[in-house]
């Protein structure tokens, strides 16, 4: 991924900032210190993208109500786990991937019951709940 830290690591000394930082801001070329990063401890950035990974690929989405479990994935990866806290509840999720899909939701089943598509309400979550979601 070329916007995370870590592609920015053979600059790190124009950049002037730890290799596993996001920047609030970055100089530009008109600037004397071109490439320069400042202000990568008070930057939303991080957050953000961790939303965006758990959200958008991971699939976890909360709601007012529950969780909507909707992973958007390579279809290239077989299996993932999350360990998730979510309202005062421990979630496992276990994702399979059996058919190299990239999204869509074969099964679902919370603490062993099968659920209709990919909604959890959020009086189906126990203290430690077991998800398993079959694309």
């Amino acid at each position: 991924m070329e916007n995370a830290p870590s592609a920015q690591n053979d600059r790190a000394e124009i950049r002037e900032l730890e290799p596993y930082c996001y920047g609030q801001f970055t100089e530009g070329k008109a600037s004397p210190e071109f490439g320069r990063s400042h202000v990568h401890w008070l930057t939303g950035t991080a957050s953000t993208v961790m939303v965006g990974c758990v959200e958008g690929i991971l699939g976890m989405r909360p709601d007012f109500y529950g969780l909507r479990i909707a992973p958007a994935i390579p279809k290239e990866w077989d299996t993932f786990e999350i360990e998730k806290d979510f309202r005062g509840k421990h979630l496992h999720i276990v994702v399979e991937n059996p058919e190299h899909a990239e999204s869509g939701c074969k099964e679902m089943y919370v603490n062993g019951e099968r659920m209709e598509g990919n909604y959890i309400p959020e009086s189906k979550l126990t203290a430690q709940t077991e998800i398993k979601y079959v694309m």
